[in-house]
């Protein structure tokens, strides 16, 4: 935690040191250990260059002054290169011995389209706590349709709201664990602390902000398997702005690059016309393969779409920091 907090302010003062990729891959795994978003901590440390006793409070008023310990010690371990605490190894045993959320037919969906649906991943009454707590945080109604548009919502529609109870609750989910553990064949993931979206149906004058099918990772080789998930806090159907992608382009990534013309980007080459809405019920949970296009749609529907974004992934995940 030091070295992460003196070469953040080293880099604010203009000594940047080029991680590595095991730098990268210890640098995630200690903020989602601690349930810290990436982008908050480089705006706390850049905004304010706190001592690290001052950084140390931030993050603990994170946590409402007490750190999970279990959390801690399974970072302790990571980072000295122990073994889990027994108590952790235990509930890893628990969560690879629980009976599956996905069955064979979603894997084999998994396979095929690059995606699957978790039903009922949390509750309905959660997941409309953690709607309200949406609803609360943007100071607007669901029953007004005039609050709505009344204030911008962060970035395009992403919200930077992360740490509201029932948002931690919900990546406590044991279904969501055992879905990720599923479909990474390990029980010892680590969860991301990741934003929250706010979608509204587009007006004359707010049309849809984005963002449009995109990659959030390098499309330089070599390709790794990975994650990314989202979970419905409404019920969302295929026009309120549905969570959509290209099914099965995970498969045929690496020869559609190939086949680009000399020069293409491909980040500008428009795939919309192959693009699926997923329409699903409050408390369901998207997982899709990270080399699927993805992105959300204009909502044209009557109601915002709402979700919480959520994933999870082994120690040993590398990605590719060479940027394409």
């Amino acid at each position: 935690m030091k070295r992460f907090w003196s070469q953040t302010l080293a880099a604010r003062n203009g000594t940047f040191i080029e991680p590595t990729a095991k730098d990268w891959r210890l640098d995630n795994l200690l903020l989602n250990g601690l349930g810290l978003p990436l982008e908050e901590t480089l705006q706390y440390l850049g905004n304010f260059a706190p001592s690290f006793a001052e950084f140390e409070r931030w993050v603990l008023s994170k946590h409402d002054g007490q750190l999970d310990p279990l959390q801690v010690a399974r970072l302790n371990s990571l980072f000295s290169g122990r073994p889990y605490p027994g108590e952790l190894q235990q509930h890893l045993r628990a969560v690879e011995q629980a009976p599956d959320v996905l069955s064979a037919e979603d894997l084999a969906f998994w396979d095929e389209h690059g995606y699957v649906i978790l039903r009922g991943a949390i509750p309905k009454e959660q997941a409309r706590a953690t709607e309200q707590a949406v609803w609360e945080a943007l100071g607007m109604k669901p029953e007004a349709p005039a609050t709505w548009y009344q204030k911008p919502i962060g970035k395009g529609i992403m919200m930077e709201f992360y740490h509201h109870p029932t948002l931690r609750a919900n990546r406590q989910s044991a279904r969501i664990h055992k879905a990720f553990a599923q479909l990474w064949q390990t029980a010892d993931l680590w969860m991301t602390t990741d934003r929250t979206s706010f979608n509204p149906p587009e007006t004359p004058k707010l049309p849809f902000q984005g963002p449009r099918l995109h990659w959030d990772m390098s499309l330089e080789p070599p390709f790794r398997f990975g994650t990314q998930g989202l979970l419905y806090l409404c019920d969302t159907p295929a026009e309120q702005g549905a969570f959509c992608c290209v099914p099965g382009f995970h498969r045929t990534l690496p020869a559609w690059l190939a086949s680009l013309p000399p020069g293409t980007d491909p980040r500008q080459v428009n795939l919309d016309a192959q693009a699926v809405p997923i329409a699903a019920e409050a408390g369901d949970f998207v997982i899709w393969h990270h080399a699927l296009p993805h992105g959300s749609s204009p909502n044209r529907g009557r109601y915002p779409r709402i979700v919480q974004y959520l994933n999870m992934y082994p120690v040993e995940f590398k990605e590719n920091l060479a940027w394409l």
